[in-house]
């Protein structure tokens, strides 16, 4: 019986320690798989089911030229630099530039572009993302979503006010559930932080008010509808309204409005038609045979919103522009 004692002993002995070998083995790995992963970065849902940011852009290039830009930014593929996984945004679109002073003219025309390399590169890790340039090595936070009421933002690569601060917390539905709108106060033009998406007057655009530009967040999408600020079809670029061939530089006022605005153009139109376009793409007036430099856009049945105009003359396109109704 003693030597049967001993023998299990020994043999509980070793299966105790194979067991805790196997269980060490199996810790260190998982914990090598968990590390590994952790510094992939974790690509969480902001940058899933294809995102589409659409903008527009003011910006004076040597005042009084003024060049206007509607423009998309979109993820397309992933990369890996310096062990981080980084989501790839490029960046598309269209514009012209308007000449705010009297003759000659010194700047005018129309432009389109499509980037063939990435614009920058973004990874999400928790409720923070990241950002880099293409040409540089640094990893910059360029938002950090984990706020309450009372917090302020923290400095990142485009807010460097220390006293942006939120003031309310909300949320909006984005398809999958929802996130939190930030209402914010401070040293920023931007009325809202918004998780996973940026803030109201951009992406990667400051948080504080920029010199000589302005930009606006229109449109945000996931897959083929819009989430932000409402509810819609896709924010890729209308296709099909046609590009500028001719600038006439024009005025609107008032711009927003509720009843009706005038849009004055710098000369005499000659037989020129005017066709509006809703933020779906749909044709909702058309106007023909006008000779004026002035039109003026009758809200009629109209419902409230962003609206698209283009001035087609002599089989050109001469002008276009945006007009904003309101109740």
């Amino acid at each position: 019986m003693t030597l049967q004692f001993y023998y299990l002993s020994i043999y509980q002995s070793l299966k105790h320690y194979v067991m805790k070998s196997i269980l060490r083995i199996v810790s260190i790995s998982l914990l090598g798989l968990l590390s590994f992963s952790s510094v992939l970065g974790q690509v969480n849902d902001y940058f899933l089911n294809n995102p589409v940011w659409k903008l527009t852009s003011v910006c004076a290039v040597g005042y009084p030229c003024i060049q206007n830009d509607e423009y998309n930014y979109y993820v397309n593929g992933d990369t890996v630099i310096n062990s981080l996984t980084y989501k790839k945004v490029f960046r598309k679109g269209w514009g012209y530039y308007q000449w705010f002073a009297g003759p000659p003219v010194g700047c005018s025309g129309s432009f389109s572009y499509i980037d063939s390399i990435s614009y920058h590169f973004l990874r999400s890790d928790g409720k923070k993302i990241f950002m880099k340039l293409p040409q540089d090595t640094t990893d910059y936070l360029l938002y950090d979503f984990d706020l309450s009421i009372g917090d302020t933002l923290p400095v990142t690569w485009n807010n460097y006010a220390t006293d942006v601060t939120v003031t309310a917390i909300d949320s909006f539905y984005y398809g999958n559930g929802y996130r939190k709108l930030f209402s914010l106060a401070g040293n920023t033009w931007a009325q809202y932080l918004i998780e996973g998406v940026g803030h109201s007057k951009g992406l990667f655009e400051p948080l504080n008010v920029p010199l000589e530009c302005g930009f606006n967040l229109d449109c945000f999408s996931l897959n083929d509808s819009s989430f932000f600020p409402v509810l819609g079809p896709t924010c890729e670029l209308t296709i099909g309204i046609p590009k500028i061939d001719e600038v006439i530089s024009h005025s609107i006022s008032p711009n927003p409005f509720t009843s009706f605005a005038t849009i004055t153009f710098e000369r005499t139109l000659n037989n020129a038609m005017i066709s509006i376009y809703n933020i779906y793409g749909e044709k909702v007036l058309s106007r023909s045979g006008i000779v004026d430099n002035k039109f003026i856009v009758e809200r009629n049945n109209l419902s409230s919103g962003v609206y698209l105009f283009v001035v087609e003359q002599n089989g050109s396109t001469v002008s276009r522009g945006k007009l904003s109704i309101r109740d």
